[in-house]
């Protein structure tokens, strides 16, 4: 069984995270998430998987995930964490 992995924040630090999650063979990508709306296509083409605006989206979509990895802004990682963990996901 694979651990199911979503992304938060698709920027450098998101995309290298979302690499190493398809790299490992025990793990697997199932969505990213980021505000910038503008770079949804091409970030589903390049790591097919889909791509929401926000957490809540997500969460609501109903696709199983285990982990959230949270690459945003330092700022935002005490709420997305939360939200992420009042989902029953663990966080990193």
């Amino acid at each position: 069984m694979k651990i199911k992995f979503a992304v938060v924040g698709s920027g450098r630090i998101g995309l290298r995270h979302a690499r190493m999650i398809e790299l490992n063979q025990d793990a697997e990508l199932v969505a990213l998430i980021d505000i910038d709306e503008s770079i949804h296509e091409e970030i589903k083409k390049e790591h097919n998987v889909p791509v929401f605006a926000d957490l809540s989206s997500f969460f609501s979509s109903g696709i199983e995930v285990d982990v959230v990895n949270v690459c945003t802004p330092n700022y935002l990682h005490a709420s997305q964490s939360i939200e992420a963990i009042n989902n029953d996901c663990h966080v990193v």
